[in-house]
């Protein structure tokens, strides 16, 4: 009976033991991203039969378990990749709604209104020359502003490619951590128990993941832990990694003439799958640049070629201000290298594409202030029909297949980016709530109390003290019985 007494006092002092150090590890990390607590299970040990009594053997820590619920942690990381698409969306429309910006500076709207204003005030006084010089002044604002508009929306764009690339990095790190982890879980695992902290540790690294895009994990029928993006495929697979692949594409994209940054999966390069991406980070921003980004792009590029086209249409049908040599019927006499009429205001563009960043004025018009056609006829000084047809451009519908103003097409592009903007604010504050509420779910569920880990302790000390009485009792009882048999 004594040998059973020290064997139920120890074995309660080995539990208290290690309830006290899980505690201890608990409060310890309290304050660790990632953490989940954990705990003790206990089980009472094999009972032993001493004649026709069954008597029970004392306790034993069955495992250390951390509290987590996989439902909740796929609830999690979802609402992180939904609130990290609508923060990452909402960043990068207001950058590209910067560029339009009108109301500290003067957007493009306003310099094209000042444009076409000059050559209203030019019909007026068509021989002025400092007329003539607010004209050429307003037209290289015009192409100036249409470059720096083209180029910011390039510089967003190129942004966006190398922001795309290096996350494709940090995620491949992640992917090779997740593998280092499942290898060491396994080994671990192997000889009983469970890692709870390196289980820890590989679900806080798959909500980094989550951040990024849509995924989700499970165990396979081997038991291989598997992460897997929706939409895409399989990243890692046991200890395997599937790796993603930045490559820019062939041939010239978007605003900058160059290849934009596709993603592929490692042994499928042909095959992009930057689009199939559900939720998170690179899905908006691949939307950003692939919608918004491209069409403003094109906005822009359509606007300055009917710009450019329109403008330089009816300037090619005037005369320049100059003595122009005719004869006695009024017949113009050309001489070689003169040129009196068919003169370009802009520079012609050969095509739709990047025209905002080739808009610039003709060379004859940079040159020389009386190349700027004002009249039909020639030797007309009076004569401001070509100025006149000019500034009435600017109400005629001469953009697009359905035909809009340059104001109203500028509105348009300009007021669907404001619109998804308001959009995306109001996407934003509702998944960053259901976010906190996951995250306060998660917290609540698998969180670090002090205030119950500190009651623990103090239960699991008075265990611990109780269990030394009893093995000192027992040690007691003992000497009484070493004692009466000298």
């Amino acid at each position: 009976m004594t040998v059973d007494l020290f064997s139920i006092g120890s074995s309660s002092l080995r539990t208290s033991k290690r309830s006290l150090e899980t505690t201890s590890h608990n409060i310890s990390n309290a304050n660790t991203e990632g953490f989940s607590r954990q705990r003790v299970q206990h089980e009472t040990n094999l009972p032993v039969s001493d004649g026709n009594n069954v008597l029970g053997n004392g306790v034993n820590v069955k495992e250390v378990r951390r509290v987590h619920d996989n439902l909740i942690e796929k609830s999690l990381s979802r609402a992180m990749s939904n609130s990290s698409f609508d923060t990452e969306r909402e960043y990068q429309l207001e950058r590209v709604e910067e560029v339009f910006n009108e109301i500290n500076t003067d957007g493009l709207n306003k310099v094209l209104n000042r444009f076409f204003n000059s050559f209203r005030e030019l019909s007026n006084q068509p021989e002025n020359e400092v007329v003539r010089s607010v004209v050429r002044d307003n037209a290289n604002l015009v192409a100036s502003d249409f470059k720096r508009i083209h180029d910011s929306i390039g510089n967003i764009r190129e942004n966006i490619d190398r922001k795309v690339t290096s996350t494709v990095d940090e995620i491949n790190m992640f992917t090779n951590n997740i593998t280092k982890l499942n290898k060491e879980i396994v080994r671990l695992e192997n000889s009983g128990g469970h890692a709870n902290d390196l289980r820890d540790q590989r679900d806080q690294i798959v909500r980094n993941i989550a951040d990024y895009f849509t995924v989700s994990t499970y165990e396979d029928k081997k038991g291989q832990y598997v992460v897997n993006v929706q939409g895409v495929g399989t990243l890692v697979s046991g200890g395997v990694t599937n790796k993603l692949l930045a490559i820019k594409s062939g041939g010239p994209e978007g605003a900058q003439g160059v290849g934009k940054i596709e993603i592929h999966l490692e042994g499928r390069a042909g095959k992009p799958v930057s689009r199939k991406f559900l939720k998170g980070s690179i899905q908006a921003m691949i939307d950003t640049r692939d919608n918004e980004i491209a069409k403003l792009s094109d906005d822009l590029d359509e606007l300055a070629h009917g710009l450019a086209k329109s403008t330089n249409a009816i300037h090619r049908r005037g005369f320049v201000n100059k003595k122009i040599p005719t004869d006695q019927n009024g017949n113009i006499i050309y001489k070689e290298g003169s040129k009196y009429s068919g003169v370009d205001f802009f520079k012609e563009p050969t095509t739709v594409k990047n025209a905002a960043g080739m808009m610039d004025l003709s060379d004859d018009v940079k040159t020389d202030l009386n190349n700027i056609s004002t009249g039909l006829n020639p030797n007309a000084p009076g004569d401001n029909r070509v100025s006149i047809a000019i500034s009435k451009l600017q109400h005629e519908r001469v953009i697009g297949k359905d035909g809009t103003t340059f104001e109203e097409h500028y509105h348009k592009s300009v007021g669907e980016i404001g619109t998804k903007v308001s959009k995306t604010k109001l996407d934003k504050e509702q998944s960053t709530g259901v976010l906190a509420q996951a995250k306060s779910i998660k917290e609540r569920l698998s969180g670090v109390s002090i205030d119950e880990e500190t009651a623990n302790m103090v239960k699991f000390q008075h265990a611990y003290d109780a269990s030394a009485r009893m093995i000192k009792t027992a040690d007691e009882m003992f000497d009484s019985v070493l004692g009466m048999m000298r």
